[in-house]
Order: C-alpha cells, then structure tokens, then sequence
C-alpha cells in the first residue's frame, strides 16, 4: 500500500497537464488526423500503462482487506453531511456556474463554446432560476439538453463527447421530481458516469493528439519537472484514463480515484487562472460528491477482473475514439477497422464482467440460509446476511431498511 501510494503521488506531480482541458487555452482543429493506433502503442506508453495496473490492483485488493473496510467506514462518518446535502450542493453549483457563464455574455456550457444568441443567453439566465424550486428542475434540465443541442449543431457531435457531463446533469435534474426510490438512486450513478465518460474522452487526446498538449508543458515548463515533454504528455494520458475508469469501479477505489482528480482540477486553476476554475468548477463539485457517496459494489468487480476489465476498456476506447473520428470526418470503409476492434473490446469486457457476476450469484445460492435462534448472532441469524436476506431487496444504499425491532424506526444500510 506504502508504495502504491508513492506511485500514485509521483503520478499527481507530474500529471498537471491532465487538470487542465487543452481546448480552452490551444487552438485544437478536432478534424485533424490523429496519430496511428500503432504509433500510441509505444514504449513510454506500455510503461506507464504498467505503473497504472499495479496501482489499480493493489488498490483493489486493498479495498478488500481489513484496512480498506475501516478506511470506508472512515469516509462514511466524515462526508455523511456532505452526502446528505448531495442534490442541495448540485442546484448551487449548477446555479453559479450557469451564471457566470451568462455574464460573460458569449460562452455556453463551457468556455470554450460560444453563442450570443439572444435566446441562448435566455436559457442559460433560465437555468438559474429554475433551480431554486424542486417544482420547476425538469425545465433546469430540458434547458441543459437545449444549450447542448446547440452546441452539437453548432461545433459538430464528435466534439461535444467532451462533455457528456451535461447530459448527466440535465438527466439529474429531469429526474429529480420523481417520487421512485429507484430512479432517484439511479440519478446519481447516471451523472458519476457521464462525468467519468467526459474525464475518459480527452484522456485519449493525449494519446492520439500529443501536438495539443506540448505547447501548454512548453508554455508552463514548471509542470514536467525536468522529464521528457512526451512521457508527461504520456503520463499524463494515463493518470487521465487511470482515474476516469476508476469512477466506474467499487466504491472506495471510485472515491479516492474521485478525490485525487478534484484535487488536480483545483490545483490546475492556481496555474491556468479563472477560466479553468469557471470551466471546471460544476465537474470538481460533481466529484466531491462521488467522494461522499458510499455507493455500493457490484458482485462482478472482483480484485482479479480489474486489470483484465481496464485494460480492455482502455483498447476499446482508443479504437472507438479514432474509429469515431474517421467516420465522422472521413468515410465509413476506413472507419470499419478501428470500430470492429473498439466493439470486440466492449464485447470481451461485457462477457467476461457476465461470467464473473453469474459466478458471484451461483457461489452466494449455495451458501447455506441463515438460521433463526442461534445465540451467536444477537440479531437471530448465523452470522452476517447472505445475499438471500431480505435486506437485500433494499439494494439501493439510499433506501431505508426496517428495524427488526418493531419500533417503527428505521436504519440507513449500504
């Protein structure tokens, strides 16, 4: 653990350029040719990638050991508040942002994209204001959809991957008036994904497009520390990636992945000023609150599986990435290559997270029921619930369980 940490903050120290998007402060053309999948594939790449597995595993099967259920418990009592305030602190935030974005009076959504519109400011002045009242947060989010509607029209769909974000958020907002427990939990897990799929994406810049991001190591020589321009582009690619990813998997390693990448986002705007503050802001707040949430793992991400799972998530985004790009801009003859890989990728990750979860269920079915009356468990089960328990009818970390105490209160489980 001692020295997956040092790893881990070497990697922060020299991943600087990763907090900041490139396409604010360099002229990017995202129709430019991105570099060969063959020429990604390189040493200084196949190195960090390593560093990255290491890491990732040990972390996981960290998350498994005695420690890491006490780190977690930990993390449960200290953000509790924060996690309570969750849709609370998401309205401000949106809120804000959205304001000063319209003050500025030609940017939409992000800086980077611009609209003057006289209908485009109104909405996104709207915004704001729809977010006071629970009444009206499905129009917040129909707002969003409209201003990112815009935004693909405008600058194309294959430029707009980077933000999903907004999509999440606008979801998050058009669910909240429901009354299911279901749907509002999966409010959440929509907007921890999208967030991760908008950190993923410009990760992949790094690797197929590392003439955009050399200038800002060339213009702020202070973050590669002495070290090659190409390897803290590369790694810098990798943190990227490692802890996008990392939002996807088991609670603790997602909330201390989501800890690491708010702290380098706000470290970021020490150097790159307001704009990336303004820019970043609602993402660092998004991912606070993915630091708070407990959440709750699923029975197929085991410590085995996550090398196998990231590093075909890690090639089928890279192929979907360049296959998107050359349909989208070239002809789709050429796209065929890379997009049949990236859907292999997706497929082998599909079957083999399938098989593992089946595993998980078929080894819990033949576990033997708890039993009532034995003195060793106060509650009058044999030891812990099995996933038989009618607790687990509750699965939903959000949702209260009943006291078998019937006392008419109720206890809040993971």
């Amino acid at each position: 653990m001692v020295f997956a940490g040092c790893l881990a903050i070497s990697w922060m120290s020299t991943a600087t350029t990763a907090a900041a998007h490139v396409k604010w402060f360099v002229n990017c053309n995202a129709s430019d040719e991105p570099l060969p999948v063959r020429d990604v594939f390189t040493a200084r790449f196949f190195f960090c990638a390593t560093l990255f597995l290491a890491v990732f595993y040990t972390a996981c099967e960290a998350e498994e050991s005695a420690v890491g259920v006490a780190v977690s418990r930990l993390l449960d009592r200290w953000t509790a508040p924060l996690h309570r305030r969750t849709e609370d602190l998401l309205r401000a935030a949106a809120a804000i942002s959205f304001a000063l974005l319209w003050a500025d009076g030609s940017l939409i959504l992000t800086p980077e994209l611009k609209g003057s519109n006289f209908w485009l400011l109104a909405i996104q002045l709207l915004i704001p204001a729809y977010l006071f009242t629970r009444a009206t947060l499905p129009a917040a989010g129909a707002g969003i959809f409209v201003l990112y509607g815009y935004g693909v029209a405008t600058y194309g769909l294959f430029h707009m991957l980077d933000y999903w974000v907004f999509l999440g958020l606008g979801g998050y907002f058009a669910l909240s008036v429901s009354n299911n427990p279901r749907i509002l939990g999966f409010r959440f897990d929509l907007l921890r994904w999208t967030v991760a799929l908008s950190l993923l994406w410009p990760a992949m810049e790094k690797f197929v497009y590392p003439a955009w991001v050399a200038p800002i190591a060339i213009t702020h020589p202070e973050v590669t520390f002495g070290f090659d321009v190409a390897l803290v582009v590369t790694a810098a690619g990798v943190v990227e990636f490692g802890l996008s990813f990392a939002l996807f998997w088991t609670p603790l390693v997602r909330r201390l992945a989501a800890l690491a990448f708010a702290v380098l986002l706000t470290a970021a705007t020490f150097d790159f000023g307001k704009v990336d503050g303004i820019g970043h802001m609602m993402v660092i707040i998004i991912l606070l609150l993915v630091f708070a949430d407990p959440g709750r793992k699923q029975a197929c991400c085991s410590p085995p599986l996550a090398p196998v799972a990231s590093c075909a998530a890690w090639a089928a985004t890279i192929f979907l990435y360049t296959g998107a790009h050359t349909l989208y801009y070239r002809s789709w003859s050429e796209a065929l290559a890379p997009l049949v890989g990236a859907a292999i990728s997706l497929a082998f990750i599909f079957v083999r997270l399938r098989w593992a979860s089946d595993v998980s269920l078929l080894t819990t079915a033949r576990r033997p029921r708890p039993t009532v009356g034995d003195p060793r468990d106060g509650r009058g089960h044999r030891g812990p619930a099995t996933a038989l328990s009618p607790r687990d009818k509750y699965d939903d970390h959000r949702m209260p369980f009943p006291s078998s105490r019937n006392d008419g209160r109720y206890h809040l489980v993971r």
